[in-house]
């Protein structure tokens, strides 16, 4: 272990190892710190999409190019080798607790088209770590797997990094890529001014055997009313289990003491969308559990850089967290040749950050994704989607669904007026509200960690 490096990065996922690779391909010695032993072993459960392949996400339009097995971020200027498994879906499904549909992408015309009309597709997370971290390696980057990092501090000299273990890093520069419940942005109080907006669970299983009309679509049911109320998911895997497709069944709400094992096994065998797994064969159980944090709005203190969803507002998806990695691995590079070991040094990141994540993505548009099912009834939701009947644009980006369902409700206003007055006032009323006061059952009900150490 050297005794200084030029960058310690937190974190070993598609961020940290990102930022690890395009430093040390530029010549900056690098260590990786990371709490798993196994590295590319997925422990928590996560959707594994590509967003997206079918618009442009933080203004990159990501390519998938198979015949050269490679993801390509052409307007951020890198690429990252995957020649893993892959699925394509053609269509994203929102289903009303009655069943009433609100489709993005017409899953027939789209499939029609091949990869030209693909909403995305899935790809297998475990098999892109590993290549990342066997890059790492060749280039020379140090990888320490089963060190939590539990400090961080700034020396005279550089910012000193402590482990569970004992074992202390020192870089010039860190990267805090430790993921949504970050313990570096805690200990360095960098949560203090963020907004808190709820604790989020999900649980699910990988199957096999399920009865879909439409098998390579991403599924999401509203489910019948709860307090708060729950969301279904159905997303299909990258890779096959014995012969057979593989898809992820799970659901997801904001209420921590909720059962959700149980609340998931009657979405399987009790719910309307039963029908759907009759046959169906479990193979593992996964889930997992986060906080939902505005972002942080200026990435750096002490030398630390936070990248991915250490600094986001619930989850940057692969495509956000390796545009990160980059981005933050190219700016301390630049800090390093120019001898600017401070903010300065690492400008382009923060300006990056600031355009392209803050002005751009709006996390409260990104929290309205959760306030239909909140505040309208059932009956209320289903009349919504029945009128909708129009298919709407192909798009798979979260910041971007609610501009587009908000087009299309604007289209039914008058017939609403006409047969719901009611509803239409209570949507107007809501649909300014901010999330401290549509979310504020959720706020009371989770678990507030920002400034625990």
């Amino acid at each position: 272990m050297k005794n200084l490096y030029d960058l310690v990065v937190v974190g070993a996922g598609p961020a940290g190892l990102v930022a690890a690779k395009t430093a040390a391909e530029n010549g900056l010695s690098v260590a990786v710190l990371e709490r798993k032993e196994n590295i590319h072993e997925i422990l928590r459960m996560c959707g594994q999409m590509i967003v997206s392949l079918s618009g442009k996400y933080m203004g990159e339009r990501v390519v998938y190019n198979e015949n050269a097995k490679l993801l390509s971020f052409p307007h951020n200027g890198f690429t990252l080798k995957y020649d893993g498994p892959a699925r394509d879906f053609y269509s994203w499904r929102i289903y009303s607790p009655n069943e009433e549909t609100v489709v993005f992408g017409d899953y027939d015309a789209n499939r029609a088209k091949g990869k030209a009309g693909r909403a995305s597709a899935v790809y297998d997370k475990s098999w892109l770590l590993r290549s990342l971290v066997e890059e790492c390696r060749g280039l020379g980057v140090d990888i320490f797997g089963g060190e939590n990092v539990i400090d961080v501090r700034k020396k005279s000299d550089a910012v000193e990094v402590h482990t569970a273990s004992g074992k202390h890093f020192k870089g010039v520069f860190v990267v805090a890529a430790d993921g949504r419940q970050s313990r570096v942005a805690r200990v360095l109080g960098m949560n203090k001014d963020r907004g808190f907006y709820g604790s989020v669970t999900s649980v699910g299983y990988e199957m096999t055997n399920l009865n879909l009309a439409q098998p390579e679509a991403l599924h999401q049911p509203l489910l019948e009313s709860g307090d708060p109320p729950m969301m279904g998911f159905i997303v299909p895997r990258a890779w096959d289990h014995e012969g057979d497709p593989v898809w992820l069944t799970m659901i997801t709400n904001v209420d921590p003491n909720a059962d959700h094992k149980a609340l998931l096994d009657n979405f399987i065998e009790k719910s309307r969308y039963a029908s759907w797994f009759k046959g169906a064969k479990k193979i593992r159980t996964c889930g997992c559990a986060g906080n939902m944090y505005s972002p942080i709005v200026y990435p750096f203190r002490d030398n630390v850089l936070f990248a991915g969803d250490a600094g986001w507002c619930q989850e940057a998806e692969m495509t956000g967290a390796a545009m990160c990695g980059a981005r933050a691995g190219s700016a301390i590079v630049e800090a390093m040749l120019e001898g600017k070991h401070n903010a300065e040094g690492v400008q382009s990141y923060l300006n990056w950050w600031k355009t392209d994540h803050i002005d751009k993505l709006d996390h409260n548009v990104f929290l309205r994704n959760l306030y239909m099912p909140i505040l309208c009834k059932d009956d209320e939701i289903d009349y919504i989607f029945k009128n909708i009947t129009e298919t709407l644009k192909t798009v798979l980006d979260p910041y971007e669904v609610p501009e587009n369902l908000g087009k299309a409700l604007i289209k039914i206003i008058p017939r609403i007026q006409a047969e719901r007055p009611d509803l239409l006032k209570k949507m107007t009323g809501f649909s300014n509200l901010p999330p401290d006061v549509v979310l504020k059952k959720t706020i009371r009900a989770g678990f507030d960690c920002r400034f625990t150490t």
